[in-house]
């Protein structure tokens, strides 16, 4: 059948209760070796190529927030712009050598500028406290200090590390500065004039520099100032960006130090956002309150980081699960079609937010960037490896190997209409477990091909296949493709099919709800659907405020896609929230 009365509930937060934490030695490793393939490597090839485009075809544009010899968007912001392209070509650099070219270059003359006190940019005088100065510098070098360190990490250039290092001095010196209640004190105006966002965007630097260098001076810092953060517990209002840098920062002091507070802290906060401002989307607004008309690039891939981390260090399939509604719903929507990303403006009725119009637009100063840069976290951890065997995590297109029993495991795997395909090719004879993350909403109706030989077995997030692994192996996962509902408020809920998010979208059997978007929401009967062609969905709906199922003239036929290939379409509007009639 094709449609099934099955609700997808919240359980997400009660796992938090029910699962147990990975210690350091069991977190999966990310795999330098795999590759982003078929779909999802042309997104990021795309990605990579926007970031040697104009205006980024420039070393002195890019570096003008370091060097103030040009003005451009955003110098005052101190490393933002040339942080964020530093980080992510330290990933994606050697995959794509002829966009980041100039990446060397960039790495050698950025630590020219650096000050004698160890911050970029302008010059301050400390501890007077310029307000609009000292907040744009400190959140850009919050920015750079995080990717001179991951482009120490990639490259083992000394040059990353040594600047990283007196950044983070600085950090520790203003810290007497800075790091009060009044200062971080919320200001009326909104998150532009928010010392306690742009401050909060060393957290993560500083626990990357303490785990790589061992001086327990950066991951104290880190601490100082990850305290302030926690005591923020009312995100409404704020700068969402923001905060998720600071979420994410708790992480990596957990993966630092292993103080059990900060992994606690970033759950915390992960359920505040799941609870209140995720979207059904997979994805949240730039600001969060109920009346903000836009999303940003950087929050959908700080939210997809987060869930990615979030898994590598609890172990929790919830993570997962909210990581790829994420990546195949508003992450890739976002990436417009020159491969940057920015802002996409949302279509709001009565302060719900009910889907996308057709206008955005994009932020190439940092949108694009750490758009790009998630796409490597993506491609490192949507299959891992481990001392039982590989693991797959997301059912994405990649390849490539990962360490396992008796040495590198190759691995070759692409989505299917419904499911995933699988190729393994194990290094010998050796016996070994595959484990294959299954979704929640998968508990029911999937089903596995395995090899001749191997034996299945399965939990509540996972199938495991066991067995001696010789030569190269094929397994095939089958998922539910059944159109489910999920309420999000009283009678509103979304459609999902597998697990993408069915959406209208601007299709001529659409234009009497897409033409001009009505600020009324429409009604469906969701159980009446049937299935179109390319994975589309077809189901009755109205406009009528009185919609009776049994009145044929009220209802029309409304065409759903996932929302992943409407980003591909030239009008980017889709329509995801509906009146759900009773059964």
């Amino acid at each position: 059948m094709m449609m099934t009365s099955q609700l997808r509930p919240f359980i997400l937060f009660t796992l938090i209760l029910t699962c147990s934490y990975a210690v350091a030695a069991d977190r999966p490793a990310p795999s330098d070796d795999m590759r982003l393939t078929g779909f999802w490597g042309a997104a990021q090839a795309r990605a990579a190529g926007r970031m040697a485009a104009p205006p980024l075809d420039s070393t002195d544009f890019i570096l003008a927030d370091l060097s103030l010899k040009q003005k451009r968007r955003y110098t005052e912001y101190s490393g933002d712009i040339s942080g964020r392209w530093i980080g992510a070509a330290a990933f994606l650099a050697p995959i794509y050598p002829q966009p980041f070219a100039a990446f060397e270059k960039i790495r050698s003359e950025a630590t020219t500028y650096q000050k004698n006190d160890g911050h970029f940019g302008a010059d301050q005088d400390l501890p007077n406290i310029d307000h609009d100065r000292d907040k744009a510098i400190l959140w850009g070098n919050g920015r750079l200090l995080i990717g001179l360190v991951e482009a120490y990490e990639q490259t083992g250039d000394e040059k990353m590390l040594q600047a990283a290092k007196k950044l983070g001095d600085y950090y520790i010196a203003i810290d007497p500065v800075f790091n009060k209640p009044e200062i971080l004190a919320r200001k009326p105006g909104g998150y532009v004039v928010n010392m306690e966002t742009y401050y909060l965007s060393g957290i993560e630097g500083l626990a990357a520099l303490g785990r790589v260098t061992k001086d327990a001076r950066y991951l104290n810092e880190g601490k100082r100032i990850g305290e302030s953060a926690v005591e923020i517990k009312n995100f409404d209002d704020i700068h969402s960006h923001g905060r998720l840098c600071a979420v994410r920062g708790f992480a990596e002091l957990y993966a630092a130090c292993g103080e059990l507070h900060w992994l606690e802290a970033a759950e915390r906060d992960w359920k505040i956002f799941m609870e209140k401002h995720r979207l059904p989307t997979g994805g949240i607004k730039e600001v969060l309150n109920r009346q903000c008309k836009r999303d940003e690039g950087c929050t959908i891939s700080d939210w997809l980081r987060l869930n990615l981390v979030l898994w590598q260090l609890s172990g929790k399939g919830c993570y997962l699960d909210e990581a790829e509604r994420c990546l195949k719903g508003h992450f890739i929507y976002n990436q417009y079609p020159n491969g940057g990303a920015g802002h996409r403006v949302l279509h709001l009725v009565n302060g719900r937010t009910v889907g996308f119009g057709d206008t955005g637009e994009e932020a190439w100063w940092c949108c694009s960037k750490h758009w790009a840069r998630a796409t490597a976290d993506v491609a490192r951890l949507a299959v891992t490896g481990g001392a039982h065997g590989p693991s797959i995590n997301l059912m994405v297109d990649c390849a490539g190997s990962v360490e396992g029993p008796g040495g590198k495991w190759k691995i070759d795997q692409r989505e299917t209409e419904d499911g995933l395909h699988v190729s393994l090719q194990s290094p010998r004879e050796i016996e070994a477990t595959l484990r294959i993350h299954r979704p929640s909403w998968a508990r029911e109706g999937a089903r596995l091909e395995i090899p001749a030989g191997l034996s299945l077995r399965e939990s509540e997030d996972a199938w495991f296949v066991d067995g001696i692994w010789k030569g190269k192996q094929e397994i095939v996962v089958h998922l539910p493709t059944a159109l489910r509902r999920e309420i999000v408020t009283d009678n509103l809920g979304a459609l999902l099919r597998g697990h993408d998010l069915m959406v209208a979208h601007r299709e001529p059997a659409n234009a009497w709800l897409m033409d001009k978007l009505p600020n009324q929401i429409p009604a469906v009967q969701w159980n009446k659907a049937k299935p179109g062609k390319n994975g589309r969905v077809l189901v009755p709906a109205s406009l009528d405020k009185n919609a009776d199922p049994n009145n044929p003239e009220q209802w029309k036929t409304l065409e759903l896609a996932p929302l992943r290939a409407v980003a591909d379409m030239p009008h980017d509007a889709a329509w995801y929230l509906f009146k759900m009639l009773p059964e």
